[in-house]
């Protein structure tokens, strides 16, 4: 089973990089093992993490937690080139409307005409 988290990597007491990721095992060392093999090169002090329940709330988390920080500084995070990941696969956001009026902040499925899980026809 995957164990989903979002985390703050940190250098200096200033956050260069926000992110999500998995592992298998859910523990902080699995976590700190996690961020050592993708970010073991750069020189990162220490960081926080958060569980998630699935890869969508993860993911959310991620968008929300980078547009925070968008907000505040003006820019995205030293690390941060791109918001959120992809394995350089190409996502679209879904065509559809939420209840509220508000364009559905969800990926879309291929095949599904531009709609994700929830609001596919």
């Amino acid at each position: 089973m995957e164990n989903w988290f979002t985390y703050n990597l940190y250098k200096d007491n200033f956050i260069v990089r926000k992110g999500k990721g998995k592992c298998i095992r859910k523990s902080e060392q699995a976590v700190e093992s996690y961020l050592e093999r993708r970010y073991g090169h750069l020189s990162w002090d220490r960081f926080r993490f958060m569980w998630h329940s699935s890869e969508a709330a993860a993911l959310k988390q991620e968008m929300r937690s980078i547009d925070g920080y968008v907000r505040v500084k003006g820019d995205l995070p030293p690390w941060n080139s791109v918001r959120g990941g992809g394995g350089g696969q190409t996502y679209f956001k879904c065509r559809a409307y939420t209840a509220q009026g508000t364009l559905c902040s969800n990926d879309a499925l291929a095949g599904n005409y531009g709609f994700c899980g929830v609001h596919r026809r």
